[in-house]
């Protein structure tokens, strides 16, 4: 699989990590975990179970035919295999694999890495890719869910949709169904989507003053002398 032209490569039956990882270094730059250059109004996660792997491939997909400049698409930084154990079979976790990634506690280098990169960047959108039966879209807000005319959801805050609707950014959840010869008309659907949804504008959260802790300035605080300030709000809930 490895060899194969991407498009072949990113419509099989299976997602190869380290071909995923190769091309968007190549196309993208960044990496080794995070794959954009720090200034792209949307984020997009993808890779938490093994049954991920349609939406791996879609989103990997969707960010080859964009560089290639075949998909019009607003800037996007992505994140497409968040959890290699998953793809790997590791030995460790549910069903022999590690699939859980926690956004807020932030427990693995992973989600450490990602959400350095998001208060860096600071998306007006987090998109999450996960795998499903069919195709559906879902929004973490009032405001995207009536921008886009799509199903809101208000997911748990422990995931990484419901991690970025605590701080300053609107989540869409996307779940593909896997068939690879639906995945070209899908990704032109989806890119109208994120294109509208660029253009959402971020959160307004109120500034609190927290207590020092490391945890709340891996989220993005700002030490003062006597706590961390921040605007968002994830404190309620670490």
């Amino acid at each position: 699989m490895y060899y194969l032209h991407p498009y072949k490569a990113l419509t099989s039956n299976g997602t190869c990590v380290r071909y995923v990882k190769s091309l968007l270094l190549q196309h993208l730059g960044g990496g080794p975990i995070v794959f954009g250059a720090g200034d792209e109004k949307i984020l997009a996660l993808s890779g938490f179970h093994p049954e991920d792997w349609p939406a791996v491939n879609l989103l990997s997909l969707m960010l080859y035919g964009w560089k290639r400049g075949d998909l019009d698409l607003p800037p996007v930084a992505a994140a497409p295999v968040l959890n290699e154990r998953a793809f790997a079979g590791s030995p460790y976790g549910r069903n022999g694999v590690d699939v859980y990634f926690d956004f807020l506690e932030l427990k693995t280098r992973e989600a450490r890495e990602v959400t350095a990169f998001y208060h860096r960047a600071r998306p007006n959108v987090v998109v999450v890719f996960l795998g499903g039966r069919e195709f559906e879209v879902a929004a973490t807000t009032d405001l995207a869910a009536q921008t886009l005319a799509v199903r809101k959801i208000t997911p748990s805050p422990h995931t990484p949709e419901g991690a970025a609707t605590l701080k300053y950014s609107h989540a869409l959840v996307f779940k593909i169904p896997p068939s690879p010869k639906e995945f070209m008309p899908l990704t032109r659907q989806i890119a109208d989507i994120l294109k509208t949804a660029a253009s959402l504008p971020p959160q307004e959260k109120r500034i609190t003053k927290v207590e020092k802790k490391s945890i709340y300035l891996l989220h993005g605080g700002r030490e003062v002398e006597d706590g961390v300030v921040l605007d968002n709000d994830v404190y309620m809930y670490v």
